[in-house]
């Protein structure tokens, strides 16, 4: 049975011949055309041998409004810190972790919060603090041996780069948290699920759809959104799906004379991920420090461009092999008037170098 022969097939044979197969036959007719490709001849092609033993899936919820003034007066806190952990293997659900935020900042939840997340404020009125629920939930990996450094082989997913790049970064910073190791490297799914299925991936609920699965729970519940981006990997994998981090956190310093972006391992400039704006600038340009003018022009980014923990970070996507173990700049020294990059640079030698 060729590929050419199977693009030919109308849903009732595609159905058929994945029940001959005992595969599933939910989806659309793009996704079970896919299905029956990956697994043609099953009894002798090679079973996909996963590089993980277990999948991490968060989904965080902020403080929002409907009409939120600009991102410099505005910053969003989390409230709700849901995990939820795959056995690979089992290919299914085991494990969960859950707790909701009290946020600082903004502890009054607005009217369009409450409705789009369905969080009460009693609910984060009751709940610990960030730094709480943050030492909370590593303890809780800990206790799985899903922490840098420990035996198992662990990766962490989300559907976009808002939960590590913006939101968790955001956090450490406002509560004064170095940004963490296991943070460093995830699986953006969105991204995964269009490329391997040649589709649109959309929201989490088009996904389920083209899967042909039905929604659990509610849209924008942290722990809820969590369980169907689990149900939609184990469905990935399944079918064939080698799960591998497309999506990375790096620090790296600015030379301060030149305004130069220096990276801590060699990328792609035009997929990067400003941090400043969280837009994808083109050609070489990496930061939208080196272009002031268009930004000024725009009316973005000109305050926070200052913040001298994100104006030093980008996300690259799609990178091949480790990222390195760099320390997060948010364990940096804050820069002021008395403080210069080269003391950044002193303090960084000072932190890495033996004695």
């Amino acid at each position: 049975m060729s590929e050419q022969e199977i693009n030919q097939f109308p849903r009732r044979t595609l159905v058929i011949e994945l029940e001959k197969r005992n595969l599933s036959t939910s989806g659309d007719t793009h996704i079970l055309k896919k299905r029956l490709k990956q697994n043609v001849d099953c009894s002798t092609k090679e079973v996909i041998q996963q590089s993980y033993e277990f999948l991490a899936i968060i989904d965080f919820e902020a403080t929002c409004m409907e009409n939120p003034p600009p991102p410099q007066h505005y910053v969003q806190e989390i409230i709700e810190f849901p995990i939820v952990l795959i056995d690979v293997t089992q290919r299914r659900i085991i494990d969960t972790f859950h707790s909701y935020c009290r946020p600082i900042i903004h502890p009054i939840l607005s009217d369009y919060c409450k409705k789009l997340t369905r969080i009460t404020q009693e609910q984060v009125n009751s709940a610990p603090v960030f730094a709480e629920v943050f030492a909370n939930a590593e303890k809780w990996l800990n206790g799985r041996e899903l922490l840098p450094f420990q035996k198992r082989k662990y990766l962490f997913v989300t559907d976009s780069p808002s939960d590590f790049n913006k939101y968790l970064r955001m956090q450490c910073n406002i509560t004064n948290i170095v940004y963490p190791m296991w943070a460093h490297r995830w699986v953006n799914i969105k991204t995964t699920f269009s490329k391997f299925y040649s589709t649109r991936s959309g929201r989490i609920r088009n996904m389920l759809e083209q899967l042909g699965l039905r929604l659990e729970g509610h849209l924008h519940s942290g722990l809820d959104d969590a369980i169907n981006i689990a149900r939609i990997v184990i469905e990935l994998i399944k079918d064939g799906c080698l799960l591998t981090p497309n999506e990375f956190y790096h620090s790296s310093i600015e030379n301060h004379r030149e305004r130069e972006w220096l990276p801590t391992m060699e990328a792609q400039s035009s997929r990067m991920v400003c941090l400043n704006c969280s837009r994808s600038h083109s050609g070489t340009q990496r930061t939208c420090l080196r272009h002031e003018n268009q930004h000024r022009r725009n009316g973005t980014c000109i305050e926070r461009k200052r913040n001298p923990v994100s104006r030093y970070s980008f996300i690259s996507h799609d990178q091949s092999g480790t990222p390195l173990n760099t320390q997060s700049l948010l364990d940096f020294p804050r820069l002021n008037a008395a403080t210069s990059v080269p003391d950044v640079e002193r303090h960084h030698n000072r932190r890495f170098t033996k004695k």
